[in-house]
């Protein structure tokens, strides 16, 4: 099935770009035989794990038991009043960032950040998810702790690898999840984004120190208004519409 699936995955016709000529939508216009490329958002559980990867965050172990990321609190304290889900407690360590694959599923419950991008419920089979693209999802990659979490990883590991300059971390950073260099127009966009929020958390250091504090991997002796800052940038660009869609 591996060898399938990765046949099928370096083929020209699925490496494609999902953009397509007039011509070609005449003449294939329900992409039946594969005239473009498929253009459709991420699943829940790969936008996840997408963001911990580029961040440098990913556990990459494989098998073992389910383990619990952040959850909001009090999320099944309603329907576990005696069981072990009452008072939820995170995961500390290695196993906190593990793919989304083992993420612990309580079948009536399902992680909400995963609920708000379409993962279905276990209740029942379900042959094909649905896609939808609402407000809750940009609200959730802007402001759910795991993604905050690896917007400040990127920061850092951007910081740490890409130089001194602040155009080449953002174009890092920009590559990283998208896979692509961005364009003079994208650069100048997220360059004039950094320098006002770099401005903004000089002048207010604490608003910097909560947003660095935000999650449990570890804030190395960095400049708390610059990671601040990056971590913005890094943030809007995991909000791309590219950054979660397939092209």
């Amino acid at each position: 099935v591996k060898a399938m699936l990765k046949e099928i995955l370096m083929s020209a016709t699925y490496r494609q770009s999902s953009a397509s000529t007039a011509e070609a939508i005449n003449a294939d216009p329900n992409n039946r035989m594969l005239a473009r490329g498929p253009r459709f958002r991420l699943p829940a559980e790969v936008i996840r794990d997408q963001a911990m990867y580029a961040a440098g965050m990913l556990t990459e172990k494989l098998g073992g038991p389910s383990v619990r990321p952040y959850q909001p609190n009090g999320i099944w304290d309603d329907v576990s009043v005696y069981g072990n889900l009452h008072n939820y407690k995170h995961e500390v360590g290695a196993n906190l960032h593990r793919r989304s694959l083992y993420t612990f599923w309580k079948r009536t419950g399902a992680p909400p950040e995963m609920t708000l991008f379409d993962v279905p419920g276990r209740e029942i089979c379900t042959v094909e998810r649905s896609r939808t693209d609402t407000p809750l999802q940009a609200l959730a990659l802007l402001d759910d702790v795991t993604y905050i979490e690896a917007s400040r990883a990127l920061a850092q590991k951007a910081i740490s690898v890409a130089g001194s300059d602040p155009r080449e971390r953002i174009a890092y950073m920009f590559t990283a999840m998208t896979g692509r260099v961005p364009t003079g127009a994208e650069m100048k966009i997220l360059g004039n984004g950094f320098w006002e929020r770099l401005a903004h958390f000089q002048k207010d250091t604490n608003d910097a120190e909560r947003l660095i504090n935000i999650g449990d991997w570890p804030t190395p002796d960095l400049n708390p208004a610059a990671l601040a800052a990056y971590t913005t940038v890094a943030s809007t660009i995991l909000n791309l519409d590219e950054t979660i869609t397939k092209e």
